[in-house]
């Protein structure tokens, strides 16, 4: 089982991840959002997935259940771990 700072990057990483494979743009978009707004950082996501959830929503629109997808289909293999099934049903 996966330590906490694991589970943590590896979600990091999987926004991350799905961010960049729209544009960069749209990472550094996202980034800024949750600064403007939260005084925050993706990796502060995790603990607090309502944020991302918030500024994906307020970006994309209905379209953010898109992103959640691809970031769900990057995690899914940890999903046997509960804190990563909770980060993953709290961004929906």
């Amino acid at each position: 089982m996966s330590t906490l700072r694991e589970q943590k990057a590896i979600a990091v990483l999987a926004i991350e991840h799905t961010l960049l494979k729209i544009s960069n743009d749209t990472l550094t978009k996202v980034e800024s959002t949750l600064q403007n707004e939260y005084n925050s950082s993706i990796s502060d996501c995790y603990d607090h997935p309502d944020y991302l959830s918030s500024v994906l929503k307020s970006i994309f629109g209905t379209a953010h259940s898109k992103v959640v997808r691809d970031v769900n289909s990057y995690l899914q293999e940890f999903t046997y771990q509960k804190p990563i099934a909770d980060f993953l049903a709290r961004i929906q």
